[in-house]
């Protein structure tokens, strides 16, 4: 995944800022509370390419003249994680700063030598036979040298991307977080909301993370079409025409990355590595649910549970089943009368992926469950739509009495 996020952020990247002055402001009290010492904690989240970054970034920026910035980040490489990564980067970080020497003169007799399962530069790990009481060593230092190092300068702790944290990093986060008293420490997890569906198993963590005092989580919205308007000036160097920063906002759904991977040329077509992030969640879903996505597509971004069960010939249980892991990983979200791709461009990457053949066997289908039954319109133009699917199934002897009731 880190791959696919440099190659869309090789995109124009806007200098300007916009859109999270509440969440700055946010972070920035949170700090003054912990420099005055109440640690607390900010947990950042957003979908995929939502600003949590950014935001965090554009915040150490400010305060970095005052604090004492360390950050780590969670690693996606295997379903099990990779153990204490973040605050391996973090020690790694330290140990770059001030050598491994300088950092064991902060921690107690031999307590260095626990970090050394983090870390080779603080020598060979104490050989102990009971796993449990090693962790629970390692954690008792990495509390000691955090609150060390707040004692010499506020301290600022960045874990991002928490959302791929394994258990071991859950564990000692939240164990810093309930053992951090009266220390200038603020730490900051990012993660991923789109990612923490039902059986994630950061979701807990965070929901049990929010009921101590002193952690807030914030949840980032997406641009509203103002702010979309003032990322692509910044990216332009010019305001944009009004009918394109229609055309971005819609596409791109106001999440930043995407304004930004858009906005050079909004009418051409996906950049492969925005198409390789907007598809990443799709492709780990079963396949019988993507055959689904992709003929629910032909019918817009959003449609009727009714409308997909004629036209896929799926009772509603069968339906609903096949479905259900696009819900769980939020590629569809639901409401009360209809599903919805969660934004224009998952629609339209998944979309893009019906081959022609499919693609006017599917509009046909589409136009015929229409033309049985009008009530199936969402939009309540069944005669617009069924001309819209005759035509794009490029039958125009179909399509052109459609077209005279449409008119």
């Amino acid at each position: 995944m880190a791959g696919i996020l440099e190659g869309v952020r090789a995109h124009e990247v806007s200098p300007a800022f916009v859109g999270r002055e509440t969440e700055l402001a946010t972070l920035a009290d949170a700090f003054e509370r912990a420099r005055a010492g109440t640690p607390d904690a900010v947990l950042p989240g957003a979908e995929a390419g939502g600003g949590k970054t950014r935001l965090v970034g554009e915040f150490t920026d400010r305060v970095r003249g005052d604090a004492h910035v360390l950050v780590g980040g969670c690693l996606e490489l295997s379903t099990a994680g990779f153990p204490y990564a973040p605050f391996t980067a973090a020690l790694r970080q330290l140990v770059r700063e001030a050598g491994a020497e300088e950092i064991a003169a902060l921690m107690p007799r031999a307590g260095a030598r626990d970090l050394a399962r983090l870390l080779p530069e603080f020598g060979e790990p104490p050989a102990d036979r009971d796993p449990d009481s090693a962790r629970a060593r390692l954690f008792e230092q990495m509390l000691v040298l955090l609150e060390r190092l707040a004692e010499r300068r506020p301290l600022i702790l960045v874990i991002e991307d928490a959302h791929w944290a394994d258990r071991s990093t859950r564990d000692l986060l939240a164990f810093l977080l309930r053992n951090l008293l009266h220390t200038a420490v603020l730490v900051i997890v990012t993660f991923r909301s789109d990612e923490l569906h039902r059986g994630h198993p950061m979701r807990p963590v965070i929901a049990e993370l929010e009921r101590i005092e002193g952690v807030i989580r914030i949840d980032l919205p997406r641009l509203t079409r103002a702010e979309t308007a003032a990322q692509l000036a910044g990216i332009l160097g010019h305001a944009p025409e009004p009918k394109v920063v229609d055309m971005v906002h819609e596409r791109s759904s106001g999440i930043p990355l995407l304004v930004e991977a858009t906005a050079e040329d909004p009418a051409c077509g996906m950049p492969q590595s925005v198409r390789d992030l907007v598809l990443a969640d799709v492709n780990r879903l079963p396949e019988d649910t993507q055959d689904l996505l992709r003929l629910a597509s032909t019918g817009g971004v959003r449609f009727r549970h009714t409308l997909l069960a004629a036209v896929s010939g799926l009772d509603d249980a069968a339906l609903s089943s096949a479905l259900r892991p696009a819900v769980d990983v939020n590629v569809l979200v639901a409401d009360a009368q209809a599903y919805a791709f969660r934004h224009a461009l998952i629609w339209e990457a998944i979309h893009d992926e019906l081959l022609p053949g499919e693609h006017g066997r599917a509009h046909r289908r589409f136009a015929e469950a229409l033309e049985a039954d009008p009530s199936l319109s969402l939009a309540g133009r069944p005669a617009v739509e069924i001309t819209m699917h005759w035509a794009r199934a490029h039958d125009h002897e179909r399509a052109l009495p459609s077209a005279w009731r449409a008119a």
